[in-house]
């Protein structure tokens, strides 16, 4: 997803409430035999609905719980199934955000300014829309409480992944919906005690551990076998140790078209422009670059945007969505062929290639770009 994650506890919260019925909502027991994962799940339900209850007393807020819910649980389907739309695109959860993240900097320019020490705050009830809807007519305060349950669930399916653990959705939910009942009425109690949720904490931060050095170990496999792969492939070479020449039998995964490889490009004055979907001088740069694109391909330059290893589809699409990008045929780097032949760890980079095979590498792209417009000039003049 495209839009920026802020951090949850300096940004204004202010959310509108709905009179509408409510309806018994079923509650999940956590007992003293669940499993370690189910215990887990419920773990962080408690951690991430006690800094949405703390938002909410933080700045006043009243909160909309069950919308919050629901984006944690779209954004969970989102990530196991791609073919999964949030009910809320991600322009309209980028521009809440940033509307939210200008309110939060407002606030803290007063902080700063003010020598009245702040009031105490009161805790802020929970609010429960029964059922929880959202829809492009929904107040910035609905879509903001569904933007932030959207940022928890992804957080707590890429916690289960960082863990192996088979993390259940309800236990989650529960966990949440308990911490919040407990920070509004002291005389509520959590389902596991504060003894059983430190030892299952202090079980999964060994697991980290272990799952940690494991991951260091296959990453320093995968990094032999990918040397190896591209030993045959790098040919001869510059002085800074690049290959001399783009090798068109490097793997690439196509996004915008079908494609195992670079060979359909062999022979073609070419703009490759190598990036990464979470970068931040990529996201600069990619208007530019789009210019240029726009610029030279009625006279016969063909671009290809292959994003990073570090990636995914999902994101690569919706770079492209949100950036509009045309003119250019959109790659995936998933093998990092190309990254470990023709990069150094850091993008944006943009290659001009010639028909040969020979390219030019631009690694300061804001200093290069009037160079970049003459060389493409140049190379589109000879062909």
């Amino acid at each position: 997803m495209q839009f920026r994650i802020f951090s949850l506890l300096v940004i204004t919260l202010v959310l509108g409430a709905c009179n509408t019925e409510k309806t018994a909502v079923e509650k999940t027991v956590v007992g003293p035999n669940a499993t370690d994962d189910q215990k887990f799940a419920y773990m962080l339900g408690v951690q991430f609905g006690a800094q949405f209850a703390m938002i909410a007393k933080q700045f006043e807020a009243p909160a909309e719980e069950e919308l919050f819910i629901l984006g944690s649980s779209e954004s969970q389907k989102m990530m196991a199934d791609t073919s999964f739309h949030l009910q809320l695109p991600d322009d309209t959860l980028r521009l809440v955000g940033q509307r939210f993240q200008e309110s939060a900097r407002k606030l803290q320019e007063i902080a700063k300014t003010s020598t009245t020490p702040p009031a105490v705050k009161p805790e802020i009830p929970a609010l429960n829309k029964y059922p929880a809807t959202i829809s492009l007519t929904s107040s910035d305060n609905d879509k903001f409480a569904y933007m932030l349950g959207v940022q928890f669930g992804t957080q707590f399916v890429l916690l289960g992944k960082q863990f192996n653990a088979q993390l259940d959705e309800k236990f989650f939910v529960q966990g949440l919906r308990d911490a919040r009942a407990m920070r509004a009425d002291s005389t509520q109690h959590m389902q596991l005690s504060e003894d059983t949720l430190r030892a299952v904490s202090t079980r999964y931060q060994q697991k980290a551990q272990e799952l940690r050095a494991e991951a260091q170990k296959k990453a320093m496999e995968e990094q032999k076998e990918i040397e190896t792969e591209v030993a045959p492939l790098r040919g001869d070479t510059l002085p800074d140790g690049l290959p001399a020449k783009i090798n068109f039998r490097v793997k690439v995964t196509g996004v915008s078209v079908e494609s195992s490889d670079l060979e359909a490009y062999a022979g073609k004055p070419l703009l490759i422009f190598y990036f990464s979907t979470t970068c931040g001088h990529c996201r600069h740069a990619t208007p530019e670059v789009q210019k240029i694109v726009n610029e030279f391909s009625a006279l016969g330059l063909t671009t290809l945007a292959i994003a990073s290893g570090g990636n995914n589809k999902r994101d690569i699409r919706a770079f492209a969505e949100e950036f509009k990008i045309e003119n250019m045929v959109m790659l995936f780097d998933e093998s990092r062929q190309f990254g470990q032949l023709y990069g150094d760890g850091y993008v944006p980079k943009i290659y001009v290639v010639k028909p040969d095979g020979s390219y030019i590498l631009y690694k300061d792209f804001a200093k290069d770009i009037p160079q970049m417009r003459s060389d493409i000039a140049a190379l589109l003049k000879k062909k």
